[in-house]
Order: C-alpha cells, then structure tokens, then sequence
C-alpha cells in the first residue's frame, strides 16, 4: 500500500529508519545475478543486472546499489543529451481494484543520455495549458525527445537540493494511457546523499532509482485503482557499453574481480503473520487468510481480512469510508482519506498515523540482505584499476555533472527516508493507484 524510491548504503537505512521491537516476519529472499557481456579489459562493455524477489516474500522497502569505483563511467555532460543507453524490463505483481495479487504487469523501458543542466528545466505537473499531457512527457520542440531528456525536471532539486548526479537517464512509457518516468540518476563516488549515509568514496558510484516523481515534498496521494505491490517481481536492467555510433559509455576496468553490492531491506511486518504492513489489511492482528489469495480468511470478499472486518458478511470494499479502498488504505478502520490527514505515515512504517498505535515509532523489523555479484574482467588475476583508454571516463575529483557539490549538502532526512520506501518497486508499479501510494509514503514525513 506504499512505495517510492532510492538507492544508497544498508547502513544508512538502518541509521535513518531504525528498527523497531522485533518480530517475526515474512521471509525475504531477493535474488542478484550481474553479467558483463565482453569481459575483456579496457573494453566499452554492456552490463546486465537482474535482480528478483519470489512470490510469496515481503516486498522491499529499499534497495541500495553501487556500481564498483574501478568501471569506466562516462558522464552525461561528456555526449549527447538523447543518446539511447539501455533499456528495463520488468514483470510485477499488483492487486487491482481491492482484488488478490493476480494480475502481471510487464513493462519496457528505453532509455535516453538526459540534461543535466539545472537552470533549464521542466515541471513534472501540468501546466495550466489546454492539453492534458504532463509538461515533462511533451516533445515541444519536435527532436523526437521527451522534455524531460532535454531538460532537468525541476523536482529533482527538491529531492537532491544541492547535489547533482554525474549522468542521469530517462524513459518513458505508457500505462493505460499515462505517461510514466522512470530515472537512473549515478553520483560520483564519495558523494554525500545524506549526512546519515555512508559517502567513502571506496563504495563505488551511488545509484539512485526515480519513478515519476517519488520523494517530492510537492506530491499529494490520492486514490487510484492500483491497490497493491505484491511479490513475485522480476528486473533485468541492461546498460549499454557503448552507443550506436560507437560513443563509449560504460568501459570495463582492468583485469581483476570486482563486486556489485546491492542490499534489500525486506518490508516490515507488525503482527508477525508473514504478510508485509502495506499488504496486509489488518497490520496489528495476525490475518486469518493469505492477502495474495483471493477470499481467503475474507468471507465477503472486500479485501479486509477476518480478523479486523467488523462484519465478514457484509461487504464493503472502503469499511471506513475516506475514499481508500480497503486494500489501498492504510488504516482500514479509521478514515484517513483526503477530507483527513489524507494517508500520513510519519514513520513510514506504512500503518497510517490515524490508527498507528506509535506514530513516531515505526512498527516491524525490517529484514537487511546483502547480495554480492562477482564479476571477473580478464582473467581475473589482476590488482584492477580503472580503464586507461576512456579519456571521457569519470575521474576522481572530477567536478560532478557539469557543477555543483560531490559532497555535502545533501537531501534532508525525511526526504531519504520518503525515497528509501521502494526502489526496484519505482521500476515497475506504475499509473495510477500505484502512482499515488508511493507518494502517501512521503506525506507526513
């Protein structure tokens, strides 16, 4: 029942979302696999990253990743704006209209080299014009490019105030009928997201994952027909090594062995039943049914579990009438809707403030995985190092995309913790309910 965004260091989740009392909890179980397609050293190369979560675990409330700080990166700043640099593929499972986690949504993604310039942007909201078309999804200028590749989105500066990534891509796609943005944003290593997240440049390049506009303070949530983000959940990323006409982009290091580190941080579970707290319509009493079944430990059939429907043979699909379905809403019982607080989760523990028994306090233990992918460049025998033949390649110390802070500054706590709510959930839950349930992870922040 709430998502959003981010990618950063295990550390940092721990420090800035905290753990709570502990509790039994669903099991999470994510998958790693990363394959370089030319393993040859000094050789532009592409890259895929396919990460996986099974059916039946908790979802993630984030994902970090970083990219080894021996790779060849070339900034964005270094080739032209709409270049194509890869492309995501991806399958989720959601719950539409209150219903079971039954319905497979798969989705493509290309993506384009975008500005980094900003001075030059472009709003994510409608402007007050008389087409419906998001300002950031329109081509004006006719060059076969959406205006967000040509141009920064204006609230990227308020998630990531003054710090700017090095290169950043975009793309775009369309769920019934809405236009939906998906970002790869990499920073230089050593750059400060936030004072409470680990910055040592020997991390590698901190990635940061962006679906529409996921830790906006301007976002408002609001009801939608995408009412949950279940498991299973497939993503494989392809990044190009180098562009049609023949522009290096990503070139491998030298000979050596080199990890990818991605952590996932399992979802919280409150009551313990193995159901996630956005899942799960009762958080505070164990379920009598499974969620992802359809009726299950639900007599009527109005996605509200037995154990806290006040009456199961009586269906009513928004038992406490705010406007949230059950199955969306994150306090069933109470109303919280628009007229209300409207879905705030202070300490996103995706249990709404209304009926949170401490608000301040987020409810759950939030299970850490660490996976690890080795990749060999050469025979591996190597001590590694940086590529020599990329004169383009990011370079320690280099100023970072064109200008502005490599560290310091920072996004502000909430904002991080509002981002770190989802990641991997921002590549494919999309339009919609989905939409508005990444941004109720923000309000009350």
């Amino acid at each position: 029942m709430t998502l959003a965004i981010s990618a950063v260091a295990v550390l940092a989740i721990i420090a800035l979302i905290g753990f709570a009392d502990s509790a039994s909890a669903g099991t999470f179980t994510p998958t790693l696999k990363v394959t370089v397609a030319k393993t040859t050293p000094d050789t532009p190369s592409d890259y895929v990253v396919d990460f996986g979560i099974p059916k039946g675990d908790v979802n993630f409330a984030g994902v970090v990743s970083f990219i080894p700080k021996d790779w060849g990166i070339v900034p964005g700043d270094a080739f032209p704006i709409g270049t194509g640099v890869g492309g995501l593929d991806a399958k989720a499972t959601l719950g539409l209209i209150n219903g079971a986690c039954n319905s497979v949504l798969p989705v493509h993604f290309d993506f384009k080299n975008s500005s980094l310039d900003t001075s030059d942007t472009v709003a994510y909201y409608p402007a007050n014009d008389d087409d419906t078309t998001p300002d950031f999804a329109e081509d004006k200028d006719n060059n076969g490019n959406f205006d967000a590749v040509d141009k920064y989105p204006d609230f990227l500066a308020r998630v990531f105030k003054e710090i700017k990534p090095i290169r950043r891509s975009a793309g775009l796609t369309l769920v019934a009928g809405l236009p939906i943005m998906l970002q790869f944003l990499i920073f230089a290593p050593g750059t400060e997201i936030n004072e409470n997240i680990p910055h040592d440049e020997s991390l590698g390049f901190p990635t940061v994952t962006v679906l529409t506009n996921a830790g906006d303070t301007d976002a408002a949530p609001a009801p939608g027909a995408i009412t949950d983000f279940c498991s299973a959940l497939t993503s494989v990323n392809t990044s190009l090594g180098a562009a049609e006409d023949g522009t290096q982009l990503f070139v491998n290091p030298q000979n050596g062995k080199y990890d990818f580190v991605t952590v996932g941080v399992g979802l919280r579970d409150t009551d313990g039943d193995g159901y996630e707290n956005n899942l799960d319509t009762c958080q505070l009493t164990a379920n009598v049914g499974n969620p992802r079944v359809a009726g299950d430990g639900d007599n009527d059939s109005d996605g509200l579990d037995a154990a806290c429907d006040p009456d199961d043979n009586d269906t009513n699909s928004d038992e406490d009438l705010d406007g949230y379905l059950n199955r969306q809403d994150n306090c069933t019982l109470k109303a919280n809707g628009e007229d209300a607080d409207n879905q705030a989760d202070k300490d996103l523990d995706q249990i709404g403030d209304a009926c949170d028994n401490a608000p301040d306090k987020a409810d759950g233990e939030l299970s850490v995985k660490e996976l690890k992918a080795s990749v060999t460049i050469g025979d591996g025998t190597g001590p590694g190092g940086p590529p020599t033949s990329c004169d383009k390649c990011y370079k320690s110390g280099q100023a970072n995309g064109g200008g502005g802070t490599t560290t310091g500054g920072g996004s502000d706590t909430g904002l991080i913790v509002g981002i770190i709510v989802g990641v991997i959930a921002a590549i494919v839950v999309l339009g919609g309910g989905a939409y508005f349930l990444m941004q109720r992870g923000r309000r009350g922040a």
